[in-house]
C-alpha cells in the first residue's frame, strides 16, 4: 500500500446564523423552484426492478446561488454549556429530537447535551480499556431504543452506551470492519454494516442480530478496492432508509448510492461521467434531491496530496432538473455557506463553530458587505456582539424538509 500523508484543502468556511438559542424561519423563500429554468439533467432507468437515477455531468451548465430555507428550515444556535468538561472539539455532530451529540479526532471523548446546549455527560471514554475507544468513523443516536452507539476504525465490535453515556454490553462484529458506517435498531436488535471494501474482505456488507446470528451478507465482488485509507465511506440517514456508497481515491469508477435492505444493495443514484476521466467524487441523498460534489487531486509532494475546492451539484428528483450551486444563509442577510463547512445527516443541516472564528467571519462580513437590510445587519450586529472568545463552541442545526 502506498504511504500517503492526507492534508486538507484548508479553506476558511462561512457560516452564519440568526440569535442564540432562538429559532429562525424567516427566510425569504422563493416563488416556484428553483431549479425550475434549468435544464433536466438526467434521467430515471429501471434496473432489476429498481428505479434508478442517472445525472449526465455533461448536462450541467450553469451555477446556481441557492438559499438555506431551499433545504432546510426553523434555523436555530445553541451555544455550549460553558463549564470545562463540557468543552468541544470543531467537528463532528450529530442531532437528534432531544440530543446533540459531539465529537472530533482528538484526545476527548463524545460530549452529549440537551438541545439547550445543557451538558449531560460524556459518553464512555477515550483510551483502549473497556467502554473506551480512540478514533471513531460513524456514530448514532437510537432515542427509541435508548442508545448511542459508536463504530470506531477497524473495528471488531460496535460499542454500546445508555444515554447517560454509560458503557453497556458491546455488540460483536463476525469480522473486521475499516471504515465503517451503519444502522442499528435497537427494537429489533438488529444491525447493519456496510464497510470499504478491501479486497482481501469477503463482504462489503451484513445485517446481523445484536447476538451475532448473520441475517444476509453481500459479497465485495466488483466493489472490492485495494488496502487504501484514502478511500471513504458514506451513509447520510437522511430518511428512513439506509444509503450508503463509496467514495475511492484512486480507484475511481462508475459506482452509485445504494440502499441497502432485505439483502440487496439497491442503486439509487449514479452519474455519468461521458467516459471522461472520471473526478473525485461524492453523493448525498435529500428527502427531494440528489446532490454531490465533483474535485480534482492535486499532488502537492511524493506523499502529500490535496483536492481543489469541489463543485457542488444538484438534481430534483422528480423533475429531474438540476445544476451546480452554491449556498447562501437567506435567514440572515444572505451570507455564503461552504458545504466544507457543516454536515446534512439525520435528517439535520448541523454546523460546529469556534467562538472566535464565529465572531470574526461575522463581524468581517457586516464591515465588507455594504447592502445588507438594516434589520439583518442589526441582527448580526447583536450575534456578534454576544460571542465571547472564551465561549464553548456553537452549534447551528436545521430540519431538512
Amino acid at each position: 500500500m502506498k504511504s500517503k500523508q492526507w492534508k486538507s484543502a484548508g479553506l476558511i468556511c462561512l457560516v452564519f446564523i440568526g440569535g442564540l438559542s432562538s429559532c429562525i424561519n424567516g427566510g425569504q423563500g422563493s416563488k416556484g423552484d428553483a431549479l425550475d429554468a434549468q435544464p433536466i439533467v438526467g434521467s430515471v432507468e429501471i434496473l432489476n426492478g429498481d428505479s434508478v437515477w442517472v445525472c449526465n455531468q455533461s448536462a450541467l451548465k450553469d451555477t446556481l446561488v441557492l438559499p438555506l430555507s431551499y433545504f432546510a428550515d426553523e434555523l436555530q444556535i445553541v451555544k455550549l454549556d460553558n463549564r470545562d468538561e463540557a468543552l468541544v472539539p470543531v467537528r463532528n455532530v450529530i442531532v437528534s429530537d432531544n440530543y446533540i451529540l459531539v465529537w472530533g479526532k482528538d484526545q476527548t471523548p463524545f460530549k452529549l447535551f440537551d438541545k439547550s446546549g445543557k451538558f449531560l455527560g460524556n459518553v464512555g471514554a477515550f483510551g483502549q480499556g473497556p467502554g473506551e475507544y480512540q478514533l471513531i468513523y460513524d456514530a448514532q443516536i437510537d432515542e427509541a431504543g435508548g442508545r448511542i452507539y459508536l463504530l470506531p476504525w477497524n473495528a471488531r465490535s460496535l460499542l454500546a452506551y445508555d444515554l447517560k453515556g454509560q458503557s453497556v454490553q458491546n455488540i460483536s462484529l463476525p469480522g473486521l470492519v475499516p471504515k465503517g458506517v451503519f444502522k442499528a435498531n435497537t427494537k429489533d436488535s438488529l444491525l447493519s454494516v456496510f464497510l470499504l471494501p478491501f479486497d482481501y474482505l469477503p463482504y462489503v456488507a451484513w445485517t446481523q442480530k445484536f447476538s451475532g446470528e448473520i441475517q444476509d451478507t453481500i459479497r465485495s465482488r466488483h466493489l472490492a478496492l485495494k488496502p487504501d485509507f484514502s478511500n471513504e465511506v458514506h451513509s447520510n440517514k437522511n430518511g428512513a432508509d439506509f444509503d450508503v456508497s463509496l467514495s475511492p481515491f484512486w480507484e475511481r469508477r462508475p459506482d452509485s448510492l445504494y440502499h441497502y435492505a432485505n439483502g440487496r444493495l439497491n442503486p439509487r443514484f449514479t452519474m455519468n461521467f461521458a467516459k471522461k476521466e472520471i473526478p473525485i467524487h461524492d453523493y448525498k441523498e435529500f428527502p427531494h434531491h440528489f446532490l454531490g460534489s465533483i474535485s480534482i487531486e492535486k499532488q502537492l509532494d511524493e506523499n502529500n496530496f490535496t483536492t481543489e475546492a469541489p463543485a457542488d451539484f444538484i438534481m430534483d428528483k422528480q423533475s429531474l432538473k438540476g445544476a451546480f450551486y452554491k449556498v447562501e444563509n437567506d435567514y440572515l442577510g444572505n451570507l455564503p455557506i461552504s458545504w466544507f463547512s457543516y454536515s446534512c445527516s439525520n435528517g439535520y443541516y448541523t454546523a460546529n463553530m469556534e467562538p472566535v472564528t464565529l465572531k470574526e467571519t461575522l463581524e468581517k462580513y457586516l464591515v465588507d458587505v455594504k447592502d445588507i437590510s438594516a434589520a439583518d445587519r442589526e441582527r448580526i450586529q447583536k450575534l456578534a456582539d454576544s460571542i465571547h472568545e472564551n465561549d464553548n463552541n456553537y452549534i447551528l442545526y436545521a430540519k431538512l424538509k
